[in-house]
């Protein structure tokens, strides 16, 4: 079975379009959150993901246009977007939001925004010391968690029985074999908003037959997204950020 990995898409439509030409046939899509926030195209998304994500859960974003989430600690830029979001979001795609769950599990795999040991506190893993709670929140059966929210694409593993957690960042993309015997907790980049210094869209493919995630790039039209968050009325930053992946 091939899972299309699509998180962190922020409104982002051509990112997102981009992304699912790329990862081409697959037989499932599992969306770790944050659908909407930042991009001019919240409702196409939705629409997008609601159609196409057999498993999808509530990203901090998502949770905020809700108005489910203290967003005093966003930044300027984050709450103008939040507030534009929760304006033009439909009804419907308001109400499959309310609907996500912060946490999704089956057989070896589970999926979070941010991190098991908060999934509603979106506490965020870019160490591997910020790591080690979701795999202590792990349960035994469990071999890989799939994460989004920094909006970097990294890896981080465990071996059972041992303490110690290995971290690699996959800016480039790569593939990640999942090897008998260690634990992942798996970032697969953000669709719409990468902040790893690669502008390049970032999504994955979960090979549950070869046992293997790929992280991938692509290339998408940068430019007529940042128009249409600049026809918007969007804060200028969140179009200009976009070219230089930050």
């Amino acid at each position: 079975m091939r899972c299309g990995i699509i998180s962190d898409i922020h409104g982002n439509l051509e990112a997102l379009e981009a992304a699912i030409d790329r990862l081409g046939q697959v037989d499932a899509y599992i969306c770790p959150g944050d659908i909407v926030g930042y991009g001019a195209n919240p409702n196409e998304c939705c629409d997008l993901v609601r159609r196409l994500a057999q498993v999808a859960v509530i990203g901090n974003h998502d949770a905020a246009v809700l108005g489910v989430l203290d967003i005093s600690w966003f930044n300027l830029n984050a709450r103008a977007a939040v507030a534009w979001t929760s304006d033009i979001l439909s009804e419907e795609n308001r109400s499959y939001l309310t609907r996500l769950q912060p946490t999704w599990s089956s057989e070896e795999r589970i999926v979070v925004h941010g991190s098991l040991d908060g999934p509603l506190e979106f506490p965020y893993i870019d160490s591997p010391w910020a790591a080690m709670p979701s795999f202590d929140a792990m349960s035994e059966e469990l071999t890989v968690c799939f994460i989004g929210h920094t909006h970097l694409a990294e890896c981080y593993t465990q071996r059972r029985g041992v303490l110690g957690v290995d971290g690699i960042s996959m800016t480039s993309g790569g593939k990640i074999e999942l090897r008998e015997g260690f634990r992942y907790v798996i970032n697969c980049g953000s669709v719409g908003q990468p902040r790893d210094g690669n502008p390049a869209a970032a999504c994955g493919v979960f090979d549950t037959d070869a046992r293997t995630v790929e992280i991938v790039r692509v290339d998408y039209d940068i430019p007529a997204t940042q128009r249409k968050i600049k026809d918007a009325g969007l804060p200028e930053a969140l179009a200009d950020r976009l070219s230089l992946g930050v």
